[in-house]
């Protein structure tokens, strides 16, 4: 039996919740599996006594503006212990690293990450490649620019893919039982919903793209700002309550999800569940787990300069057929890893492939980092 120790502030945020929501769901597979995966807190004697000590990096969000020294001291005695140390880095996007843990831990895994793991070498404008795009091509400009430390072209060989926020419950209910299940912690609320509404039914609204643009960062509101003016003559783009947005959702053929803090939002996966047809900026420059992002055949991609998204829209409303493949196919994928009937033989056969690799690896070799300043996206 492997044990796996899980560094967690449970379930506080939606990613987070996430990362932890399938640890949960399929733990009687895991453990069929001999991996004995536990959640522990800081203050838990013995956290290194395992085989790999997970670390979600939601444990230290709030640490790094005021106890940064004290952090790195502590991931660093964790390394110490001879166990193998994995930083599960869960916040939004591809964007850059929280780069001062990479010379203490053995592996590095992200939701998302970049194709092209060397423009990590580099810096990257506001922390987000669209960030750094429209400050580029747009000359926006944020009033307080991300911490941006870059890595080097060696400590690329640490990053890995983990797997994405698809992996929860995005049913119209869904946060409601999350949320119950943070207050009581009874498993059988956490559940994989099975498609809201199949992709063949007849529905009587062309286009959905409700969200919000309210980010404190100009260059992560930029793009939902300009999408808003492009179609303010076509539709409303203001936010429904959850009940009334999900219903939308189900009469919609086409529905429009731009980037947020991150490229993936939490609108594609309740796309994928509601059967609708997913339009998005471009997602070719990210490889993520599961893959439910091949442009043209499980979403639609516009271009990042909306240059093409009202051609986009057009195209996706007037070729029902192509239309109706996308959307069943991106559905099939979502469920096939979600409410599934193999599903939880798909995520454990992903997670041991991930701990065998961590296993194998070589121990990451002794470090003093410097207490420099850590983004914590």
């Amino acid at each position: 039996m492997t044990a796996i120790n899980v560094l967690t502030p449970g379930f506080t945020s939606s990613n987070g919740t996430a990362f932890l929501f399938p640890l949960v769901v399929h733990r009687n597979a895991l453990r069929s599996a001999s991996l004995d995966v536990k959640f522990v807190e800081r203050a838990a004697t013995g956290i290194t006594d395992c085989d790999v000590l997970a670390i979600d990096s939601k444990e230290f969000r709030n640490d790094w503006s005021t106890r940064k020294s004290q952090t790195l001291d502590l991931l660093s005695s964790f390394a110490d212990s001879g166990t193998k140390i994995v930083w599960f880095d869960t916040t939004d996007g591809t964007g850059t690293l929280q780069a001062q843990v990479l010379p203490i831990v053995d592996r590095y895994l992200k939701s998302l990450l970049l194709s092209d793991s060397s423009r990590y070498t580099e810096r990257i404008y506001g922390g987000r490649v669209h960030s750094d795009f429209y400050n580029r091509t747009a000359g926006v400009v944020d009033d307080e620019d991300a911490i941006d430390d870059t890595i080097t072209q060696e400590e690329t060989e640490k990053l890995g893919v983990s797997w994405n926020a698809g992996l929860a419950d995005y049913s119209t209910f869904g946060p409601k039982w999350i949320g119950l299940y943070r207050r009581t912690r009874i498993r059988r609320l956490l559940r994989y919903p099975k498609p809201l509404r199949d992709t063949i039914s007849e529905r009587s609204n062309d286009l959905s793209a409700r969200f919000g643009a309210t980010y404190s960062k100009a260059t992560v509101r930029y793009q939902r700002e300009k999408i808003r003016e492009l179609l303010v003559a076509q539709l409303d783009t203001s936010k429904l309550n959850r009940r009334g947005y999900m219903k939308e959702l189900k009469q919609s053929k086409v529905v429009l999800s731009p980037f947020g803090w991150g490229e993936i939002t939490l609108k594609d996966f309740e796309v994928f569940l509601t059967g609708g047809a997913l339009l998005k900026p471009s997602m070719d420059h990210m490889q993520t787990w599961p893959n439910l992002y091949e442009s043209n055949v499980t979403y639609m991609p516009h271009e990042w300069d909306l240059s093409n998204l009202q051609e986009s829209i057009d195209w996706a409303i007037e070729n029902e057929f192509q239309r109706s493949e996308i959307a069943a196919e991106g559905q099939r994928r979502y469920a096939e890893h979600t409410s599934g009937p193999h599903a939880a033989e798909i995520f454990t056969d992903h997670f041991n492939l991930m701990i065998n690799d961590i296993l194998s690896s070589p121990l990451a070799p002794a470090s003093e980092p410097s207490a420099e300043s850590v983004s914590s996206q």
